[in-house]
């Protein structure tokens, strides 16, 4: 029986530290995209914009004047889905962390990914020719509360299934 509680234990411990290991490594890439210069990161997204194109269109549909046209929504769209990654990450390690107090956890991850996001605008000022925009920590914190909002209806459906007692 002692064998069996220290698993459990051991195991629980596993969980809390690859919860925290995704909200470091979600915050490392974040960081990474922010810490590229203005023309790196305009091409970053161009080779992407263009990856996704050619695999939806025809070859001669895809101009720059396209790729272009779609810098703007595709790197709004990059930073709130980037952040939704951190909210979900941050609710669950949270919810790990504070052992199911939801009333506690989800207001801590939403509060931790705001400070989060206002770091990052900040952390891009020192980048050359990018600055902060309090858009984007709109942005950026929208996602973060959706980002937690999908980890709670993925936590309720798990329950709801694992709680099910089989048709017999």
């Amino acid at each position: 029986m002692k064998y069996l509680i220290k698993l459990i234990n051991m195991k629980k411990h596993v969980i809390l530290i690859l919860s925290w290991l995704c909200v470091l490594l979600t915050m490392i890439m974040i960081f990474c995209f922010s810490a590229e210069n203005a023309e790196k990161s305009t091409q970053t997204s161009a080779g992407v914009i263009e990856d996704v194109l050619d695999a939806v269109l025809p070859e001669d549909e895809v101009t720059p004047e396209l790729v272009n046209k779609l810098q703007f929504p595709f790197r709004k769209m990059a930073h709130f889905g980037i952040f939704m990654l951190l909210g979900f990450c941050l609710s669950n390690a949270f919810n790990v962390s504070i052992k199911n107090k939801w009333y506690i956890a989800y207001p801590c991850a939403f509060v931790a990914g705001v400070i989060y996001a206002i770091s990052d605008e900040w952390h891009q000022s020192f980048s050359l020719n990018r600055g902060p925009s309090p858009k984007d920590v709109l942005i950026d914190s929208t996602g973060v509360f959706i980002g937690i909002a999908v980890f709670v209806a993925f936590l309720f459906i798990f329950n709801h299934f694992k709680n099910k007692k089989p048709i017999n």
